[in-house]
């Protein structure tokens, strides 16, 4: 008899270990600790425009990641607001007083750091990221479809926008965007971003998260996109994006 139930408590205690790290394979966050490497994006909307990023990471510790980023967005000014010409052949509106139509690139450089990490697989990643980096503002400026007062020509000509040409003649609407890219002027600057990224996916090895943040861009001199009003230097922008993407081992 004793020698039964010696030979059958280390079979049940092999059995269970061995359901026990069944289970833990199984576990969609039982690996965590063994990825390396993350691809992710994402599209955002912030206080001035919307854009898109590319965002790759390097594990450094259990709790940390080495972060390169790279952004484009649109930035709009506040007192923007669109005119249309219902009589004209050129249907696309225009924006009264912008001179420049403003794209920026961002490259970040900074690290991710876990706050909260799940405790089950359909728990919720808390995470900071601390970005900092180059900007790059392209401010191109807009043309417009114009038809001067005393032209005995019946089609519009393309000009460089101004509000001046309200005085004489009739602005139809906003040329194509890629009309006159070479007059594209670059404005150079920096940037820091501070970010919170709350990630709910139920399998760590994919990356489906919300993200919120501030970011500061500072450029050397301001950037020229209204006539006759304030433009900025800094931009303190607030923003809130869709983050997805995957992890490898």
């Amino acid at each position: 008899m004793r020698l039964t139930i010696a030979f059958l408590i280390p079979l049940f205690f092999g059995l269970f270990t061995s359901g026990e790290v069944q289970a833990q394979s199984a576990n969609p966050i039982a690996n965590r600790g063994y990825y390396r490497t993350q691809n992710s994006g994402g599209v955002f909307l912030h206080t001035r425009g919307m854009g898109a990023y590319y965002r790759r990471g390097w594990r450094t510790t259990g709790f940390s990641n080495r972060i390169v980023n790279v952004e484009v967005l649109t930035l709009r000014h506040p007192k923007e607001f669109k005119l249309t010409n219902p009589g004209a052949s050129n249907s696309r509106g225009f924006f009264y007083g912008k001179l420049n139509s403003v794209v920026l690139l961002r490259g970040s450089f900074g690290w991710q750091k876990v706050k909260f990490d799940k405790e089950i697989k359909r728990g919720v990643r808390v995470s900071m990221f601390t970005l900092f980096g180059p900007t790059f503002g392209l401010a191109k400026p807009v043309y417009v479809d114009f038809k001067p007062n005393d032209s005995g020509n019946s089609r519009a000509e393309i000009v460089r926008y101004s509000t001046s040409l309200h005085n004489s003649g009739i602005v139809e609407g906003r040329a194509a965007i890629l009309y006159k890219m070479g007059t594209t002027k670059i404005y150079p600057g920096g940037h820091a971003k501070f970010a919170l990224n709350f990630e709910y996916s139920a399998d760590d090895a994919f990356i489906r998260a919300i993200e919120t943040g501030s970011t500061l861009d500072v450029f050397a001199k301001r950037i020229p996109i209204m006539e006759n009003t304030y433009n900025d230097q800094f931009y303190l922008t607030l923003y809130v994006a869709f983050h997805f993407g995957k992890r490898y081992l």
